[in-house]
């Protein structure tokens, strides 16, 4: 019995093998004889394969099946394109708007109402914070100095990101950068900011809009505002 066992698994082995090999052969000759279907349209029709709802087609059918998919996937892809670049062009144009009005403004007060107003309207976040490193001192109604000492037990994580930080904020970190306006914040854009190697603040910008601010979104446009306002913050400060 054991003898019998054994020749009928050594027969069985050797059929899989032969099938895997038959297959590969079929496999290779139609890749090097593409025009093989040529004049064979009744062979293509009679050759079935298995289909998920249809349970079988025919394989005329299965490449109707593969175009119409790879269609689909082609046009989800193209409007998945054009929806980013629209959506990266009005960031652009509202980063461009903000900035422009951040240099054209002479005095602080102005300074300050600009990046409010920007941040407001064309941004339509309405929770926003400015965090300044430096002698602990309140600037204005959304503008704080405080040690970065004292920030870093709350947002050093976000201190230390080289780029800005999008999407939902940990419960401490929110907290401490909205305050009062923290319940109504779903998503936010936090950016450091930086005058070449020196840590002078931090922005943050908060929607109601949980899908506002996501961490899959391009940070260059708003790299700029961070940039600029490295720039052109330290003039605006009070002494």
């Amino acid at each position: 019995m054991k003898a019998d066992y054994k020749y009928e698994y050594l027969y069985s082995m050797s059929r899989e093998r032969s099938s895997e090999l038959i297959d590969k052969d079929v496999a290779a000759y139609l890749l090097a004889n593409p025009d093989f279907f040529v004049d064979r349209d009744s062979l293509l029709l009679k050759i079935q394969v298995p289909h998920k709802s249809k349970g079988t087609i025919s394989l005329v059918e299965k490449q109707l099946d593969v175009i119409r998919a790879r269609q689909k996937e082609t046009r989800r892809q193209l409007k998945e394109f054009v929806e980013n670049a629209e959506r990266n062009k009005e960031i652009f144009d509202k980063s461009s708007k903000l900035i422009l009005s951040l240099i054209a403004a002479k005095r602080s007060s102005e300074f300050f109402a600009a990046l409010e107003k920007g941040l407001k309207r064309d941004f339509g976040c309405k929770a926003n914070s400015l965090v300044v490193f430096g002698k602990p001192k309140q600037i204005n109604h959304f503008t704080s100095r405080l040690s970065a000492e004292s920030a870093r037990k709350y947002v050093g994580g976000l201190m230390r990101s080289k780029v800005p930080t999008l999407g939902v904020l940990r419960p401490r970190e929110q907290d401490f950068l909205f305050r009062h306006q923290s319940d109504k914040v779903k998503s936010a854009a936090v950016l450091t900011i930086r005058d070449k190697n020196k840590y002078l603040g931090m922005l943050a910008i908060g929607s109601t809009n949980v899908e506002y601010f996501t961490q899959d979104m391009d940070t260059l446009f708003i790299s700029f505002i961070a940039e600029t306002l490295g720039k052109l913050l330290p003039r605006h400060l009070p002494r």
